[in-house]
C-alpha cells in the first residue's frame, strides 16, 4: 500500500504586457498624444503543494514532476505561460505499509490492549505465534 508525499513547487509564470491604450490630460488647452509604448516580458514567482501516493521518495518526485508538467494557470485578464516549476521538497506525511510496519503496528495495539486489560496472555501469545509464522 503506497505512502504519502506533500510536495512543494516553485511556479514561474511569465507574460508579455503592452499598454493599449492612449494619454488623456483633461485640464490641458492643447494637448497631443505621441506616446508610444512597447512591451515588457513580466515574470513572477509563486508556489503550490499537492500530495501524491508513492511507494518511494522517487516515486513520489516522479509523480510530481508529471503534474508539474501538466499545470495550468488561469488569470481572468491577463494570459499568463508557466515558464519553469521545480520541486522544493518533498516530505513523507505516511509512510508506505510493509510487513515490517504492520507487524509493528499490531504488536504495539496487542501491548496497548493487554495493558488495557482487552486481552490476556493466552490470547497474546496466539496473536504471536500467528504473526511469527505468517512472516519471514
Amino acid at each position: 500500500m503506497p505512502g504519502k508525499y506533500k510536495i512543494t513547487a516553485e511556479v514561474v509564470l511569465a507574460t508579455s504586457v503592452e499598454p493599449d491604450g492612449y494619454i488623456d490630460a483633461y485640464d490641458a488647452l492643447e494637448f497631443e498624444d505621441m506616446s508610444s509604448f512597447y512591451g515588457e516580458d513580466v515574470s513572477a514567482r509563486g508556489s503550490c503543494t499537492f500530495v501524491v501516493e508513492a511507494d518511494t521518495e522517487d516515486e513520489a518526485q516522479d509523480k510530481a514532476r508529471e503534474i508539474l508538467d501538466n499545470l495550468s494557470f488561469s488569470s481572468r485578464d491577463i494570459e499568463w505561460a508557466i515558464e519553469d516549476t521545480s520541486i522544493e521538497n518533498v516530505e513523507c506525511i505516511e509512510e508506505p505499509w510493509d510487513m515490517e510496519r504492520a507487524l509493528g503496528v499490531i504488536r504495539a495495539f496487542l501491548t496497548r490492549m493487554r495493558e488495557m486489560g482487552g486481552v490476556n496472555a493466552e490470547e497474546e501469545e496466539a496473536f504471536s505465534f500467528l504473526l511469527d509464522n505468517l512472516t519471514p
